[in-house]
């Protein structure tokens, strides 16, 4: 309705309530009418509120669109990564050099960063979980080698260094792995993840929303009985959402004859009945893709219920009355002995009493206590509305920041490189340009001295026909100024300091002190920017454990058991007649058990951690050495030292040495026991016994072998 607004004797002022009313309707112009009965009477409440949450998840994305647009550098960053720094209409008479050192010092972080795997730990919060915190952490352990982690959290930090922002979704499949089910873990590229403006992490976000291209094949396998309708928004983006002609709320859901189909359970999804209308118009489509938008939410909508009212820590009950009618229902409690009045036997009499049932009372609670999940296809058709399946904290993702600058989105390596990663292949290309040119100059010819130029080719040994010597000569080429080099060599060092990579992080040793723990130093104190990262990236990690976690509590019930190695006691030699007894390791491979579990033995509040920079590279000549020292103050036995580093054949030599040992040891508890003459006391001239050669390769031997 339109509004007139009524002016006091202030020209300029408005009163209150007018203005009010003015500004609620101009929001409700702004904002389109929401009022979906209004615009589909036709709908049942209940298709009304599917409708109202497609326009409400449509909204968001819209909005936060919009608030990523300023962090878009996702196109220009992968330019910079893969070396296309030239512009489209540079000339191709003009050299382009690309000499990607971007790429270089992004793999080489990568490969630091996740060189080893990261070594992880789960505590108990409160006594009586110690056992569950053990058992988690095998179990986690044992996903992280089953779902090979390694190389996707190597695919996360790719993305972090590129982008400047790495995702990982954390879900689980019920349904794989024949019934058993099968943890995922996801790497996500940056520019399919939105959220609110105001959000910085995942922790404090109100959603998130994960977009993906979709095959149509994969529709009908996961959310068959909506492959029909989505079928008719093939191909759309979702982009288009603001073109909202037609609802897709009632289309596809006809009661037709159906077939079931085999549909695989895909990215933890809880699909309902599996029924696909009867039709192949979209059977032979199925390469055809469309955008599938999945709303994780916060939502505080509350819902109405009945609890049993309590009263000082009392549960209330009252009679149970038949409404039909109206008498007590009665129940049994009890029989007692009584005498029958006919013939005198006995005989248990029932005794009866109102049936007591609780008092309940309207209460209010929340409908998605652990979030909302909302799917889309084509920002038209609703897939599926249910509230978070995963118990878990917070939306299922992990997210690491390169550079954290406190938005949702991180800096990353590219964009810093930059101005000198385009300076130093443009000065490349104009040496190169001079070195062509000076290789095959130009040539002042004069005119009418008697030579072709279309014979003129600049070919070793081309013999030129002259009339006059001096008709031809070469064009005379300006020296190549050494400023080329050096500034070249300028933004090699800027791009080195700006990085972090520099010459001693990657193996390169000073002049002036190459010992092992000068180098080793160096190293340490090289590697502080990435180390900054590593922190960075073990955050994120963190997260995807404790998220691994919570889903092994939800979800495990003990299908597989958990394989154990036990070490095999030692044997024990002698110890009769006041002998002292020898003790000897058990020569073999560790036993293999099998350890039984159920879900109750899994809960319990606990606590994921990592290990700081556990994850980082180390030096390989630093770890020997200080293996070696421990190995010589007997810190370590041999078994732990050969098995830390796994020499050449220490399966098969190992055991052969230790069996070696177990028998003479044997043997030296044995002769103890026979008697004989004592033995005699050797001179004091006699030489001590040379001790035992090692079998611990020497360093020089190593690198021999190496």
């Amino acid at each position: 309705m339109a509004i007139t607004l009524e002016r006091d004797s202030k020209p300029n002022l408005v009163r209150h309530d007018v203005y009010a009313m003015q500004r609620a309707q101009e929001r409700e112009d702004a904002e389109g009418d929401d009022d979906v009965a209004d615009d589909f009477p036709e709908l049942t409440e209940e298709e009304q509120g599917k409708l109202k949450i497609l326009r409400y998840c449509s909204a968001l994305y819209d909005d936060a669109r919009k608030a990523r647009e300023p962090y878009e550098t996702f196109d220009v960053a992968w330019d910079l990564f893969i070396g296309n720094v030239w512009p489209s209409r540079w000339p191709t008479w003009r050299a382009k050099i690309t000499i990607n050192k971007i790429r270089a010092f992004i793999t080489f972080m990568q490969a630091v960063m996740t060189d080893n795997k990261p070594r992880i730990s789960v505590d108990p919060l409160v006594p009586g979980t110690e056992d569950a915190a053990d058992l988690l952490r095998k179990l986690v352990d044992r996903d992280w080698d089953e779902n090979d982690m390694q190389a996707k959290i190597s695919i996360f930090v790719l993305y972090g260094l590129v982008w400047g922002t790495g995702f990982m979704k954390i879900a689980f499949d019920p349904k794989a792995d024949g019934g058993r089910g099968r943890h995922i873990a996801t790497p996500i590229v940056p520019y399919r993840i939105f959220s609110n403006r105001t959000a910085t992490c995942v922790d404090d976000a109100e959603f998130i929303l994960h977009v993906e291209e979709q095959t149509m094949g994969w529709v009908r396998r996961n959310y068959p009985e909506r492959a029909a309708v989505v079928h008719k928004v093939k191909g759309m983006r979702t982009l288009d959402s603001s073109e909202t002609d037609r609802d897709f709320i009632r289309e596809g859901d006809s009661n037709e004859a159906s077939r079931i189909i085999s549909a695989a359970n895909v990215n933890g999804n809880i699909v309902g009945p599996q029924y696909s209308p009867l039709g192949t118009d979209y059977d032979l489509a199925d390469g055809d893709s469309v955008e599938i938008m999945e709303c994780w939410l916060r939502d505080e909508t509350l819902e109405a219920y009945q609890k049993q009212k309590v009263v000082n820590g009392v549960p209330q009950t009252t009679e149970a009355v038949d409404p039909t009618t109206g008498l007590y229902e009665m129940e049994v409690f009890g029989h007692q002995l009584q005498v029958s009045p006919i013939d005198g036997s006995l005989f248990l009499m029932p005794l009866r009493r109102p049936k007591r049932v609780p008092v309940m009372e309207p209460a209010w609670r929340e409908k998605y206590p652990n979030g909302r999940l909302v799917v889309i296809a084509g920002a038209r058709v609703l897939l599926r509305d249910i509230p978070n399946p995963f118990q878990t904290d917070g939306f299922p993702f992990a997210m690491w920041k390169d550079y954290d600058v406190g938005a949702f989105w991180g800096q990353g390596e590219p964009l810093a490189l930059k101005d000198s990663q385009i300076a130093s292949n443009r000065i490349l290309s104009q040496v190169y340009d001079i070195l062509e040119k000076t290789g095959n100059p130009s040539w002042k010819l004069k005119k009418g001295g008697g030579v072709n130029a279309s014979s003129i080719k600049n070919k070793p040994g081309a013999i030129i026909p002259m009339e006059e010597m001096d008709s031809l000569q070469p064009l005379q080429m300006p020296p190549m100024p050494q400023q080329f080099v050096e500034l070249y060599g300028l933004l090699n060092t800027a791009m080195s300091e700006v990085s972090g990579i520099t010459e001693a992080v990657r193996g390169g040793s000073p002049g002036a002190n190459t010992s092992w723990a000068m180098v080793d130093q160096l190293q340490e104190s090289g590697a502080a920017p990435i180390r900054l990262k590593v922190r960075n990236l073990e955050t994120g990690i963190g997260r995807i454990g404790k998220l691994r976690v919570q889903l092994i509590q939800q979800y495990d019930r003990g299908d597989r058991p958990l394989r154990e190695r036990v070490e095999r006691p030692p044997q024990v030699f002698g110890g009769a007649d006041g002998d002292e007894p020898v003790v000897v390791p058990s020569a073999g491979i560790a036993e293999v058990k099998f350890r039984e579990y159920t879900n109750p033995d899994l809960q319990g509040p606990v606590e994921f951690g990592v290990v700081p920079i556990s994850s980082l590279s180390t030096s390989p000549a630093g770890l020997w050495n200080r293996w070696m020292d421990l190995y010589k103050l007997h810190l370590v036995d041999r078994r732990w030292w050969h098995q830390k580093f796994r020499l050449d054949g220490w399966k098969t030599e190992l055991p052969r040495m230790e069996r070696q040992d177990a028998m003479a040891a044997q043997q030296k508890a044995v002769s103890k026991k026979k008697p004989g003459p004592a033995p005699s006391k050797p001179a004091r001239s006699a030489k001590k016994p040379q001790p035992p050669i090692s079998n611990i390769p020497t360093r020089a031997a190593l690198s021999s072998t190496r």
